[in-house]
């Protein structure tokens, strides 16, 4: 659940910054330094805390863009379907309302040096991204009674525990949830292992 959370806030851009460097390939893909950088902003945007462009976080954050270019590499050959304009327009206006209003959107997007096409690009691959792991791990989740059970006797839910049979769709949700997480965990491992990917140094020094 953690890794699914973590590559979805880790929408890379398009564009590069003028004076830019390479710091990774993926197959044919190119991860440059503005897309860690941007998608480092994008994250703390998003968990609503300072931004810290530290050392650590860069590399963390290089990691998840090779994870992601991994996974689009996979919606792309397969054909899963992608993002409408209609559902990123409707899931912005959400997050603008969340934030209080297009003004504070823009200037909070300010505060974290983002554009609003920044978080369009973000909130897009976040549905293309939901869509992927429904489609291609969903499947594999064997939904069994016994399953179940057991994990809801490790289930530790915020406030008093429920019955089971009063939380069993919740605890469906969430055991499909972990264990498509699990079963990416484990696609990702594997194709990392297949596909050539170097990571390089960037232009000057890292934050």
């Amino acid at each position: 659940m953690i890794r699914v959370g973590l590559i979805l806030v880790f929408a890379a851009a398009a564009s590069a910054a003028i004076v830019d460097g390479i710091v990774a390939t993926v197959g044919r893909t190119a991860i440059t330094d503005s897309m860690v950088r941007r998608s480092l902003r994008t994250a703390a945007f998003l968990a609503k805390t300072p931004l810290a462009e530290t050392a650590a976080v860069w590399e963390e954050t290089r990691n998840r863009l090779i994870e992601q270019a991994l996974v689009k590499e996979e919606i792309r050959i397969s054909r899963y379907s992608l993002a409408q304009r209609d559902e990123v327009r409707a899931a912005m206006e959400q997050v603008k309302t969340q934030l209080g209003g297009p003004a504070a959107f823009a200037s909070k997007l300010a505060e974290y040096r983002l554009t609003e096409e920044d978080m369009a690009e973000n909130v897009a691959w976040q549905i293309t991204f939901s869509r992927f792991i429904t489609y291609r791990f969903r499947p594999a989740v064997q939904l069994t009674d016994e399953a179940l059970r057991a994990f809801y006797s490790q289930w530790k839910p915020a406030g008093e525990k429920p019955a089971f049979e009063a939380a069993r769709e919740l605890v469906e949700n969430e055991f499909i949830a972990e264990e498509s997480a699990r079963f990416l965990d484990r696609w990702l491992k594997e194709t990392r292992q297949q596909t050539r990917i170097e990571t390089l140094q960037p232009r000057g020094a890292r934050p």
